[in-house]
Order: structure tokens, then sequence, then C-alpha cells
């Protein structure tokens, strides 16, 4: 019985009790190109340091409204060419915990495609106002505020898919990057509605998305809208989760009318068809669930 009570009291050495309350829910396998939530949960308040991909995110835990419990959430996403192994490390107070999380291979598909030449080569007159343009992007999905995303995302607009997320693109016989976001089917005109709330960062006519909206979701999530035909928000303006903020169009680099819906995470592209409460009918292509299975209270790799 004293060997007992000495092999115990070293383990409570070893693993402080308190790394016992908190509970972790990462998932352990995650598709390349989507977005997953991760969240730390305890009795008490407390906030949450997430390092993932070189960058470290805080978030200040929220108490549930009916339960005596305290929640820190954050959504990470992994890039749609990632292949090794990734590490979060979460760190709590007087804790450190460090999970592994395996990117799953996906099959990306080809989109050819005919555009107006000036889109494959521009012009000389045209670079100023892409570089512009690019300087402008780079700056939005900088931003880190506090949450305001939740799940599921509003749907933007009513339509399909014409092209999915991810797809290898091929303009005019020129292969160009990945498509990074999805193109929904809709005729000129549709109400354009925010996924979620949160804050415009931009409104802007851009030379390869025409008509543009970003959409500042806190913690690096920025959700964007290109192609629209007219905008009814302008910078800085406060939106709520289903509210129009525009009109779908033709404008930029386009082969007609449609929304080109775009959802990023710390900078990453992600396929946010998975998120949406009502996922649209897809034409082929990768949207399938973020998890291969339901994520649960995972156990760290390490503590200390």
């Amino acid at each position: 019985m004293n060997l007992l009570r000495a092999f115990l009291f070293i383990l409570c050495l070893c693993f402080p009790l308190s790394a016992f309350g908190a509970e972790f829910s990462v998932p352990p396998r995650v598709s390349q190109g989507h977005a997953f939530p991760v969240s730390v949960q305890d009795d008490k308040p407390f906030s949450a340091l997430f390092y993932w991909r070189g960058e470290e995110l805080k978030a200040k835990a929220v108490k549930h409204p009916k339960k005596a419990l305290w929640k820190a959430e954050i959504l990470l996403a992994v890039p749609l060419d990632a292949q090794k192994e990734q590490v979060l490390s979460i760190t709590i107070p007087r804790e450190k915990h460090e999970f592994i999380i395996t990117p799953l291979a996906v099959n990306w598909p080809k989109s050819i495609l005919k555009v107006a030449p000036r889109y494959v080569a521009p012009p000389a007159e045209a670079m100023a106002q892409i570089e512009r343009d690019r300087l402008l992007s780079r700056k939005a999905l900088a931003s880190r505020t506090e949450k305001r995303w939740s799940l599921p995302l509003k749907r933007p607009v009513p339509g399909g898919i014409t092209s999915v997320f991810g797809g290898r693109r091929v303009f005019n016989g020129q292969p160009r990057a990945p498509h990074k976001g999805t193109d929904m089917r809709c005729a000129e005109g549709t109400a354009v509605k925010a996924v979620c709330t949160g804050t415009v960062l931009l409104a802007e006519n851009t030379y390869f998305g025409g008509k543009m909206v970003y959409l500042d979701h806190g913690q690096g999530v920025i959700s964007t809208y290109a192609h629209l035909s007219s905008f009814d928000v302008r910078p800085g303006d406060s939106v709520r989760k289903g509210q129009v903020i525009g009109r779908s169009g033709a404008t930029g680099r386009v082969t007609g009318p449609h929304l080109h819906f775009g959802f990023l995470v710390q900078g990453v592209a992600v396929d946010a068809m998975p998120l949406l409460h009502s996922p649209p009918v897809l034409t082929g292509g990768p949207s399938r669930s973020i998890f291969q299975e339901q994520p649960k209270a995972s156990k760290p790799r390490s503590a200390r």
C-alpha cells in the first residue's frame, strides 16, 4: 500500500491535477484545403494561446450560457498542398500541450476556361491596378481582431456550384494557380448575403475579381465575394449574418454572371462548402466533410 501511495504521489508531481481539468477538442486528421475548429473547455475563466503554422493567436474563454463551463475556440486551416504532419501547440495558464494533425490528401480536379485575353496576359496599363489590388488584399488578410465568426456559415446565394474549390485552372490554354474559392451559380443582380457576422474591410473594384467585398470575422477569418455588379456596404460597416452586402454580376475575369465566394483562415484559402448550413448541390469536386470522424476530447502528445 505504501508503494502504491508513493507511485501516485510521483504521478501527481509529473502531471499536475489541473492538467486534467481542461478538455481539448482537436481533430487528429483534416483534409487538405479545409478549416477546422479547435477548442479548450474548463470550469473556470482562462485565456488560451494557439500556435499554428508559425503564428500565435490568443482566444479568451467565453462562459456557456447555461452551464458552469468556459470555452476558448479558434478556427484554423490546413493548406491545400499540405503533406506533412502539422503540430498545434496550445498554452493555457501554467500548461502547454501539443497535438499532431495529419493532412489527408485530396484529388483536386482541373478546370479549363476561356476568358478575354487581357485577363490572361494583362496589358501594361493594368499592372499598376493589379499591384494595388494585391497590396489591398494582403493588408486585409493580415487583420487579426476579436472572434465574431460562428458555425455553420450561411449560404451566400441560393444557386449551385459551377466550379469547385481547389481545381487546377487553365485559362485560354495557360495553366494558372489553383482555384482558391467556389464559383456559385446566380443570375446577375442576385442578392449576395454575408455568411457570418463581421466588419467590411474592402469594397473595391479590382482587376481580376471585379467588384469585391472582404468581410472580417475575427481571428484572421475572412470571407470574400467577387464579380459583384454593385455594393450594398462600405468599408468599416458592421454586418450581421445573412445581411445583403451586394449584388452578383460578371465584373472582372469571368465567363459569365456568378459569385466567386472565398473563405480564408489566417491567410490560408479553404473550401468553405463543408462549413455551410445547407451546402449547395455540387457539379463535382472534393467538397466533403472537414473531418473523417467526429472530433473528440483529445489527449495531448506532451504536457509541460
